[in-house]
């Protein structure tokens, strides 16, 4: 060793080694991330929109539905929100220019039931446009503080120009489309059952609903009676129904039969001679606890057509009994009672028959005068589903029609916004005829991915139970139904003309002068209906259009307002699977009813979308869902401040920041509901912490990096080409799962590449030539770590854009200099580097056997540590002993010990004089080979602590053969070192 050397100090052998220093933090400073937010979001999505500008450039279109401006965020939300703007990021990396217009759905009964409380305190609430401006406010107001939590997310979008179903030109471009399906003949008004919300006092479309299991519901037995004509005598009995709605009752016109099923004649003690169907007489048994005969039996077929008579109006004429498929004996008594006016089978099956609909039931769910009006006590003004079947039970009572109640647990519909249940009621409103569109609408679904592949027979099934659509609702906030009435007649009034007629009117004074103009006010009354009715003696109408028409229409979003063709099909909408009989269903109906409305229409229907995902609900640790009552709310701003995990220091915790909520998002698989609970969120807080360790180590030993080699396999030591073959494997599939929407798999792809590959086998092995080395080995090592770098944060940029950007804000400057940002470049950059890596089936096939070398050393030296025979794995020599020489070991013999991190690897038998401290057998395609770790024949180096020096050096001053080398040129380079 030369003299200069020695004149180090044994504690300077540190200064003599290149360590990596970075100032880039272990955890995020807060103070810094509205910085990074803004860089990777709002000027990320500018970029893109200015640099990709080209008509020839890739477009990304997904279209956002919309959430309800409507009170705080919670983790739907930001599963949601955060799943779009994954995909976005993604597709910004396959060079596309991203188009993410966010939107809000502003109508609705949520907000005006704010507003409405809010004008009660004022004595304003019967005033609609007093309700309309506190709605509008209200709405106003949630959407500025959810674009701001939005925003604090990470969500690339163009904010700028989100728009708002409350927005003027949003409302025309809708009720342009509602026009359309007026021409087309598919708007009609009829007095028809609805799902009816007394708590709400409005009608509602099968997705405002949800459903309860556990409904307790006060069931009757109720007993009809008839004269039964057969074999040319007629025969008293009573008709036994079964129903769940005895409210309904009053409105009976008519008992449903199945003229395939047989029938009973019985006898009872207490209620006579009584009719039901030979398959219920068990079930009804059970429930009527009195004994009977069989008296004689009958088809069904014969009742069919013949009379009742109903026991509260005796006086009435005899009520027609009539056959429905939908009757079984599966449950009840396989007779139903049937009343048009409130159930949509029942009011199908009398409109073939002649039999108008009754419902005299109001707004607010209290039975009207016309509920047995010759009985007292009177009906009018019970609630139908408190007193009010209370009191028709009574009724029944006296007569000896109720044969028996009792309380049945059942699934029934609720408000969805209320919390209360509903009734089916007919009432005169506006309906769409999608019955006609259904061929187009399920044709178009032919070309659409589906993701999961499930949600295309969920969205069909939605689409076929579906014939009409109730469109109208008696709200005062929402877009208004473009309908006049006539005064004298009461007719709607609701034609092209009409409508087109309304439309101008409100571009020209604004959707408020709906409400607020004179109720005579000429304007609003196309000349033609003024010439045919002789006058202006008509009135606007009040309804409403479902909000669910509302978003439904926001396709019409992604044209501009000069444009008359439609639009084409966004390339993605991703929302939860609750949506498919919503906002996916309402925005096919009506993409569907435009194209067929177009006479410029050309080539097959299409959908709205090109891939339609769905997600889950968010549940907690236990499977339930979240609710204020329970006291399991989690919310997002909670995962961002890491006040789930445990504090980390005085009291404080560890927050990780948007990035924390978001890896959250990316670890779940959304395609079903997705837990969120502290075990989860510490696996976030791990992965995270490991992430930002890794960049830290990169980032320290590249800070000195020039320029760096041109990489190329076979320029390459073996241990780098095994890196970036392991990276470019995981690269090509990290890069797959994105591609197919999995990112759970996409993540763990990352994280098992950054514990296993990156740090398990390279970073381990690479840090004394990364320390100790000079020149070019050195520079190989920095250019495969700054190619692992870069396609590490591509591989977790559409994640972690926070991480990243903070990432390229610490780096060299080297790097920001000479290469893309890293949220900039795109995957087919890193794929032209790696794929050569990633196809070498020769290198690949070697690092398989390398791997099993290396796990048989560790191993061995984990046996050794066991016996205290070693401590660090350089006080280890590895021999290789096996029956036939594997070529593997023989071409990659000058990295082994690098590989293995041993100071020394040779092959062959160990010498008699070696001390084998552990040994452990594998197998290389049939030939079984032994690993032995032996104790090695030299001493420790003072610089690299390889035990590579001379056995006859002094300790402090050993050097091994490499370090002694790269002395003499520190010595000439770095003289400062050398007092």
């Amino acid at each position: 060793m030369p003299n200069s050397a020695r004149k180090l100090l044994p504690t300077s052998w540190k200064s003599t080694l290149i360590l990596p220093k970075s100032a880039f933090p272990p955890r995020s400073l807060l103070a810094d991330q509205p910085t990074y937010l803004q860089r990777c979001s709002d000027d990320l999505y500018r970029w893109q929109q200015r640099t990709r500008n080209a008509p020839q450039s890739p477009e990304f279109v997904l279209h956002d539905g919309p959430p309800f401006a409507n009170g705080p965020l919670h983790m739907g939300h930001a599963l949601n929100k955060i799943l779009k703007d994954i995909t976005c990021r993604f597709q910004l990396a396959l060079g596309k220019r991203i188009k993410y217009v966010p939107g809000w759905d502003c109508h609705g009964l949520p907000i005006e039931i704010k507003a409405l409380e809010l004008q009660k305190e004022n004595h304003g609430w019967k005033d609609p446009m007093k309700i309309r401006e506190a709605a509008c406010q209200l709405a106003t107001a949630a959407i500025s503080t959810q674009k701001a939590e939005f925003q604090r997310w990470g969500i690339m979008a163009d904010w700028e120009n989100a728009w708002k179903s409350m927005d003027k030109d949003f409302e025309l471009r809708q009720l342009g489309v509602f026009s359309s399906m007026v021409k087309s003949g598919l708007i009609s008004r009829r007095f028809k059952p609805v799902y009816w919300s007394p708590s709400s006092h409005t009608a509602l479309a099968e997705a405002e609903l949800e459903y309860r299991d556990d409904h307790p519901s006060t069931a009757a037995y109720i007993k009809y009676n008839m004269l039964l004509a057969r074999q040319g005598q007629t025969l008293p009995v009573g008709l036994l129904v079964w129903t769940t709605t005895p409210w309904t009752l009053p409105a009976n016109r008519a008992i449903a039969v199945n003229r395939g099923l047989e029938y009973c004649i019985i006898d009872t003690s207490k209620h006579g001679r009584l009719i039901i169907a030979s398959a219920a007489l068990d079930e009804a048994h059970r429930y009527l606890g009195e004994e009977h005969t069989i008296f004689d039996r009958v088809k069904g077929e014969d009742l069919e057509g013949q009379l009742y008579i109903d026991p509260i109006e005796s006086s009435s004429p005899g009520r027609l009994i009539l056959h429905a498929d939908f009757v079984s004996a599966t449950m009840g008594t396989g007779l139903v009672h049937i009343a048009p006016g409130h159930g949509m089978d029942d009011y199908d099956l009398c409109m073939k028959s002649g039999i108008d609909a009754f419902a005299p039931v109001d707004d607010v769910g209290c039975f009207t005068s016309l509920a047995f009006p010759s009985r007292k006590p009177r009906l009018e003004g019970k609630s139908v589903l408190d007193e009010g079947t209370e009191a028709v039970l009574e009724m029944f009572l006296t007569t000896g029609a109720l044969v028996k109640r009792h309380t049945f647990i059942h699934r029934y519909p609720y408000d969805w916004r209320t919390k209360q249940p509903v009734i089916i009621r007919a009432t005169e409103q506006w309906f769409a005829d999608v019955g006609r569109i259904q061929a187009e609408a399920l044709e178009s679904l032919g070309e659409v991915k589906f993701v999961p592949p499930g949600g295309r027979d969920r969205l069909r099934s939605f689409l076929l139970s579906r014939k009409e659509w109730c469109i109208s609702r008696q709200r005062a906030w929402g877009v208004p139904i473009p309908a006049l009435y006539h005064e004298k007649t009461g007719k709607a009034i609701l034609t092209a003309e009409s409508v087109d007629h309304i439309i101008s009117q409100i571009r020209n004074r604004g959707m408020a002068s709906w409400w607020t103009d004179p109720s005579n006010d000429p304007g609003w009354i196309a000349p033609s209906l003024r010439t045919e009715y002789g006058g202006s003696d008509f009135r606007r109408g009040k309804d409403t259009m479902d909000v669910w028409f509302d978003s439904g229409t926001s396709w019409t979003r992604t044209r501009q307002a000069s444009d008359n063709q439609m639009c084409a099909p966004a390339d993605m909408y991703l929302e939860g699977t609750d949506q498919h009989r919503g906002w996916f269903q309402s925005s096919l109906l009506t993409y569907v009813a435009q194209q067929t409305a177009s006479k410029a229409r050309n080539g097959t229907i299409k959908a709205p979308f090109k891939t339609l995902i769905t997600h889950g609900f968010v549940l907690d640790s236990a499977g339930r869902k979240m609710s204020k009552s329970i006291g399991n709310v989690i919310s997002p701003h909670e995962i961002i401040a890491g006040t789930l995990l445990p504090t980390v220091k005085k009291g404080k915790f560890d927050a990780m920041g948007p990035d924390a909520l978001r890896l959250w998002v990316a670890m779940s698989d959304y395609t079903d509901d997705v837990k969120v609970n502290a075990s989860m969120l510490q696996s976030v807080h791990s992965h995270l912490a490991k992430y930002r360790t890794t960049f830290k180590f990169m980032l320290g030993v590249l800070g000195d990096l020039e320029e760096p080699v041109t990489v190329q396999p076979e320029g390459l030591r073996s241990s780098h080409r095994m890196a970036l073959l392991q990276l470019g494997r995981a690269f090509r599939k990290v890069h797959e799962c994105y591609g197919r929407g999995d990112y759970s798999q996409a993540i763990n792809e990352v994280n098992r590449y950054i514990v296993n590959d990156l740090s398990g086998f390279y970073l381990e092995s690479v840090k004394d030539v990364l320390y100790a080395e000079r020149g070019d080995l050195r520079r190989q090592a920095q250019s495969t770590l700054l190619i692992i770098h870069q396609c590490l944060q591509t591989m977790l940029g559409p994640v972690t854009p926070l991480l990243i950007e903070e990432v390229w804000g610490y780096s060299p400057a080297y790097i920001r200099n000479n290469y893309p940002h890293a949220l900039q470049v795109t995957w087919a950059e890193h794929h032209h580097i790696l794929d050569p890596f990633a196809e070498d089936t020769q290198l690949a096939m070697d690092l398989s056997v390398v791997t099993k070398a290396i796990s048989a050393v560790r191993t061995a030296q984990e046996t050794a540590r066991s016996m205290k025979l070693m401590a660090s794995g350089l006080e280890s020599h590895v021999i290789l002993q096996m029956e036939t020489v594997v070529s593997c070991f023989e071409r990659h013999l000058p990295d082994l010990a690098m590989l293995f991190v041993v100071s020394g690897v040779e092959i062959g038998a160990p010498p008699m004089h070696s001390e084998v401290m552990a040994a452990q057998e594998f197998d290389v395609d049939g030939t079984k080979v032994v690993a032995h770790v032996c104790r090695p024949f030299k001493t420790k180096c003072a610089r690299c602590w390889r035990l590579m020096a001379p056995p006859d050096a002094t300790k402090d001053e050993a050097l091994c053969e490499r370090c002694d080398a790269v002395m003499d040129a520190i010595i000439i380079t770095n003289p400062e070192l050398f007092p």
